[in-house]
C-alpha cells in the first residue's frame, strides 16, 4: 500500500504524537508498505528543519509553516496541493484542530483520522481558543470528521469522548492505543546514571519524564521535592520552554535534592528510567503518555494526575492523584515512598501491563484495518 501520514511535527521533534506516528511508520515500512509522511518544518522551538529526506525507508516531505495559531496545529496549506496530485492509497491524518484536517476533502483515497484526543481543560489555552474551539467542533470539525472512513481513539475514554461529542457511531471508531517497542521491555541497567550524579544504592528516586512544557505540569515535581529532602529527584525531558523557569523555581525553593537531565540520549533513556524507583507523571493533559509505558517497561512504580486519558493507562497499575493537587499528591508520594511493598506491587503490575501495548501488535491491527478499507 501507498500510505500517507499527515502530522503537524515529526522526527527528530520529541514528543507522544511524533513517537506514536514514527513508530507505525517504521512499522509499516518493515511489512513493505511505501509510506510517506506529511509535515512542518517546524522543530517546536524555532529552529526550521530541512525540506526533503529519507529517514529508515519513510519518505518525509515538510512543508513551510505559514503561522501558528495557540492550541491549533501549524498551517501548512501546499499539503493540500501535494494531496491533490499524489496517487496515495490511504491518507491518515493525525491531530485533529488543524489546517491539513480538510485532507479528507482533497483526495478520493481512503482517510484515517486519529484525533490524539485534544479535549484540553481550561487553563492551558488562551480564552479566545477556550471561546473559538467548542463553535469549530459542533461546526467545522463535526463536518469533517464524519466525512472520514474511520476514527482511531488512542485510550478507551477517548471512544465515548467521539461517541459524545460528535454523535458518531461506535462502529466507526477504533481503539488503537499507543506503544513501545517489546526491545523496551528487556530491563536496563541504571547503574552508572546513578554514579554519575552521585546517587546512593540506598536512596529512593523519583523521576518525572516528559517534554519540559508548561502543560506537563513539572513545576509540581520540583515544588513536591521541598517535602522530601532525603528522596532524589530527577526531572528529564527536552526543553519546550520550561527548563529555565523549573531551575529558577528549584534555585528559589534552594532545593538540593534536584537533578535536571535535558536532550537526554534515546540510547540512554531506559537506563534513566532504570535508575529510578518511582515515575512521577505530574501531566495537565495528555491523551495517552508513551512515557507511562516507558515507566512501566522498567518497573517503576507510577504515580500519575487523572487528566487526559492517563488514568485509562494505568489502570490499576499504579496511584493516581487529582490534577494540580499538590497536598493530594504529597499524600499519595509519601504512601508510595514508605511502602516498599505498594512499590513492589505496583512494579510488577505495571510491567504486566507494559505487555499489552507493543508497536508490533499495534502495526498489525492498523494495518489490518486499512485493509479492511479497500
Amino acid at each position: 500500500m501507498k500510505i500517507c501520514f499527515i502530522t503537524p511535527f515529526f522526527h527528530p521533534v520529541k514528543g507522544g504524537m511524533e513517537e506514536h506516528v514514527l513508530q507505525l511508520a517504521k512499522g509499516l515500512v518493515s511489512k513493505g508498505h511505501d509510506v510517506h509522511v506529511f509535515t512542518s518544518n517546524s522543530s517546536r522551538v524555532g529552529k526550521i528543519l530541512g525540506s526533503d529526506e529519507i529517514y529508515q525507508g519513510i519518505k518525509i516531505k515538510r512543508f513551510n509553516t505559514w503561522f501558528k495559531l495557540d492550541t491549533f496545529s501549524p498551517v501548512f496549506p501546499f499539503v493540500l496541493y501535494e494531496l491533490i496530485y499524489s496517487n496515495f492509497d490511504i491518507v491518515h491524518v493525525h491531530s485533529y484542530r488543524h489546517f491539513h484536517n480538510l485532507a479528507v476533502l482533497f483526495t478520493k483515497c481512503k482517510c484515517f483520522m486519529t484525533l490524539h484526543w485534544p479535549d484540553y481543560p481550561k487553563g492551558l489555552r488562551s480564552r479566545f481558543m477556550d471561546f473559538i474551539i467548542p463553535i469549530f467542533d459542533k461546526t467545522i470539525g463535526k463536518f469533517l470528521l464524519h466525512k472520514y472512513d474511520k476514527l482511531i481513539a488512542v485510550n478507551g475514554l477517548e471512544v465515548s469522548w467521539i461517541k459524545n461529542n460528535f454523535n458518531i457511531k461506535e462502529n466507526k471508531i477504533k481503539l488503537i492505543p499507543n506503544a513501545i517497542p517489546k526491545d523496551y521491555l528487556r530491563l536496563r541497567n541504571g547503574a552508572f546514571i546513578r554514579k554519575k550524579f552521585h546517587i546512593k544504592y540506598s536512596e529512593l528516586v523519583v523521576l518525572s519524564f516528559s517534554r519540559m512544557h508548561k502543560s506537563k505540569g513539572l513545576d509540581l515535581t520540583v515544588k513536591i521535592a521541598k517535602f522530601f529532602p532525603k528522596v532524589k529527584f530527577i526531572i528529564a525531558g527536552a526543553d519546550a520552554g520550561e527548563l529555565n523557569n523549573l531551575k529558577t523555581l528549584s534555585s528559589n525553593l534552594k532545593l538540593n535534592n534536584i537533578i535536571f537531565m535535558n536532550d537526554v540520549d534515546e540510547k540512554i533513556k531506559l537506563n534513566v528510567f532504570s535508575a529510578s524507583d518511582i515515575f512521577l507523571f505530574p501531566s495537565h493533559y495528555d491523551a495517552f503518555g508513551i512515557v507511562l509505558l516507558e515507566a512501566f517497561s522498567q518497573k517503576l512504580a507510577v504515580l500519575a494526575s487523572n487528566s487526559g486519558g492517563i488514568s485509562w493507562v494505568v489502570d490499576n497499575a499504579g496511584l493516581i492523584f487529582k490534577d494540580n493537587d499538590i497536598d493530594d499528591l504529597r499524600n499519595k508520594l509519601s504512601i508510595m515512598i514508605n511502602d516498599n511493598k505498594l512499590r513492589n506491587k505496583y512494579s510488577r503490575l505495571g510491567y504486566n501491563r507494559a505487555k499489552d501495548f507493543t508497536w508490533e501488535n499495534i502495526v498489525d491491527d492498523i494495518e489490518e484495518e486499512y485493509k479492511s478499507k479497500l
